[in-house]
C-alpha cells in the first residue's frame, strides 16, 4: 500500500469519527428539549410563554392598554408574529401536549397570541406588562401569578401568555418572543424552573 493509499485511508477514518463525535454532540444537545417536551407531555406542568414578535411601536403605544380592548390603539403582532403563534400551537399539538387552562395579559399583543396558539383564552389583569399595571398594586399582582403557579395542579398543563419583563420576574429566564420556560409547581416551595423551549 502506498503512501498516499495510507493517507486517504486515515483521512477517511478520521473525517468519519469527527462526523460521529459530531452526531453524537448534536444529540445530546437535543436531550434537553426532548426532556422538557415529554415533562410537557406527563402534564401538570405551567408554561410561561412570551408573546409572538410584535409590529414596532413607540413605547407611548407600547404601553398601552385600550380600556375597550380596540386593538388598533395597541401595539399588535406583526405578521411573522402571527406566524409565530400559529407555529406555537402547532408544536404543543404534535408533542402530545395538553393545555388545561390559557391566561393572558390583556394587551393586544398577548391576545393574538393565545388565540392563533390556543384558540381561547381568560384575561387575567396580573398577567399584565408591568408597567401597565397600576404602580401600586404591580408587586402583589406579580405575587398573584406566583401563587397560581405553585398552587397548580392537573392532568393537563397551565399556560400563561404574557411579557418577558414578567417571565424574568418569575423565573429570571429571558427568553425571546413566543418562547416558553417550563415550570413544575410545588405547593410547598412554589416552583422549580425546568428549563426552557423554542421553535427552532
Amino acid at each position: 500500500m502506498s503512501r498516499r493509499q495510507r493517507f486517504l485511508i486515515g483521512f477517511c477514518a478520521g473525517a468519519l469519527a469527527l462526523t460521529l463525535v459530531q452526531g453524537a454532540l448534536l444529540a445530546d444537545e437535543s436531550q434537553p428539549d426532548a426532556a422538557l417536551w415529554a415533562a410537557l407531555a406527563d402534564g401538570g406542568k405551567v408554561m410561561l410563554i412570551r408573546h409572538a414578535q410584535s409590529e414596532e411601536a413607540t413605547p407611548e403605544v407600547a404601553l398601552t392598554l385600550d380600556e375597550d380592548g380596540d386593538c388598533s390603539r395597541e401595539q399588535t403582532l406583526s405578521a411573522a408574529g402571527r406566524a409565530q403563534a400559529e407555529a406555537l400551537g402547532n408544536r404543543l399539538r404534535q408533542q402530545g401536549v395538553e393545555v388545561e387552562t390559557v391566561l393572558s395579559s390583556e394587551l393586544c399583543r398577548a391576545r393574538e397570541t393565545a388565540t392563533l396558539a390556543f384558540g381561547a383564552f381568560e384575561p387575567w389583569t396580573p398577567l399584565n406588562h408591568p408597567r401597565v399595571l397600576p404602580e401600586d398594586e404591580a408587586t402583589w399582582l406579580i405575587e398573584d401569578v406566583r401563587e397560581r403557579i405553585a398552587a397548580f395542579s392537573g392532568e393537563a398543563n397551565l399556560a400563561l401568555v404574557t411579557h418577558g419583563e414578567t417571565i424574568t420576574t418569575l423565573s429570571f429566564e429571558v427568553i425571546e418572543p413566543a418562547e416558553i420556560v417550563v415550570l413544575a409547581p410545588d405547593e410547598a416551595d412554589g416552583f422549580a424552573v425546568l428549563g426552557t423551549l423554542t421553535l427552532d
